[in-house]
């Protein structure tokens, strides 16, 4: 197998140099990088982390973190849009990423998780955490490790999305085309604290526009597909009067939809229905879903650049992703 001393005596370079440029080091021209990564290339060589870690302190491996909450978790499109920004940060500055999906309960994370912090395996964290049941970066604080959050737990490096000024867009829209008669399907504001925000959105728009929001009949759902059709079957059976459903994600909004053209409802001339997220889905759904564009391979890029960051002993600001108002076909001028 060639060594890390044939990559530099083919590269013309030092041990050294050949190190810190597989290690991403940022101090060195473009003509040392080129040298060192054609030597690897054309020398096979695959460098040992295991001694590299031991050498240098560091692993080069970031966890993601993906509570278990409601469902299998990579089938929520939004979990896996997030995660292919932090993966192309991650591969672009020489990072492996590490998955976990822990459980959460009263008493913090699981046990398994809890050990993978502990292990000392670890550069850095990116955790999604905006569940009130319990804290995911209380642990990796305490060890001690950088990390990063997406979402609205306390800390001192976040990235979030705008959840508030999302929710006012998304029922100011309805009111613009008219509507009055609007149920909602939510799910329960204890589940995420993202939630609440969007939901306090929701609210202060149909306040401005002299609506009750507590008059509108609303049931939760679970995020899913299925609930999203659950909930629109029993809304539009004892209130045939509404005239749009106001979904908190996409999946409840086509679940929704799909409910109400079975019940002979036609989207948008008899009942708009609107999502929230923009998953990709969401534009080649029939019809095309209105919604609001959160922002996830983006909110997981700056994430992981915000780490990062960190990891060189910086102090980044946090960051406020501004909601973005997509009008598609699901939504028209009150019937």
């Amino acid at each position: 197998m060639p060594t890390l001393e044939d990559v530099a005596k083919r590269a013309g370079v030092s041990t050294a140099t050949v190190s810190k440029v597989l290690s991403n080091t940022p101090y060195f021209t473009e003509e040392t990088r080129t040298k060192v990564m054609r030597a690897v290339e054309e020398l096979g060589y695959v460098p040992n982390l295991a001694a590299r870690a031991l050498s240098s302190g560091k692993t080069h491996i970031i966890a993601v973190v993906f509570p278990y909450v409601y469902e299998a978790i990579f089938t929520d499109p939004n979990v896996m849009n997030t995660l292919e920004g932090i993966e192309a940060e991650c591969t672009q500055c020489g990072y492996n990423i590490l998955l976990s999906t822990p459980k959460l309960t009263t008493n913090g994370p699981d046990l398994h998780y809890q050990q993978l912090i502990l292990s000392g395996y670890l550069d850095g964290v990116i955790a999604i955490d905006s569940y009130p049941l319990a804290s995911l970066v209380r642990v990796v604080q305490q060890k001690g490790i950088p990390a990063v959050i997406i979402g609205f737990k306390p800390h001192v490096y976040y990235v979030r999305h705008d959840e508030q000024a999302g929710g006012q867009m998304i029922m100011q829209h309805l009111v613009e085309l008219g509507h009055t008669r609007i149920g909602i399907i939510d799910v329960p504001l204890d589940v995420n604290l993202g939630v609440e925000h969007r939901v306090g959105g929701v609210r202060t728009a149909a306040k401005t526009a002299g609506l009750d929001y507590d008059s509108f009949p609303a049931l939760h759902g679970d995020w899913s597909t299925r609930s999203g059709a659950e909930c629109a079957a029993r809304l539009l059976e004892d209130h045939p009067d509404l005239t749009a459903l106001l979904c908190l994600n996409d999946r409840m909004a086509m679940g929704a939809i799909q409910q109400a053209r079975s019940m002979g409802r036609n989207v948008p001339d008899d009942l708009s229905v609107t999502g929230y997220d923009n998953i990709p889905t969401a534009a080649v759904f029939a019809p095309p879903l209105t919604t609001v564009d959160q922002r996830s391979p983006e909110q997981g890029r700056l994430a992981a650049q915000m780490l990062f960051e960190v990891l060189r002993g910086k102090a980044p600001d946090p960051i406020l992703l501004p909601p973005h108002l997509v009008v598609r076909q699901s939504s028209g001028v009150a019937p």
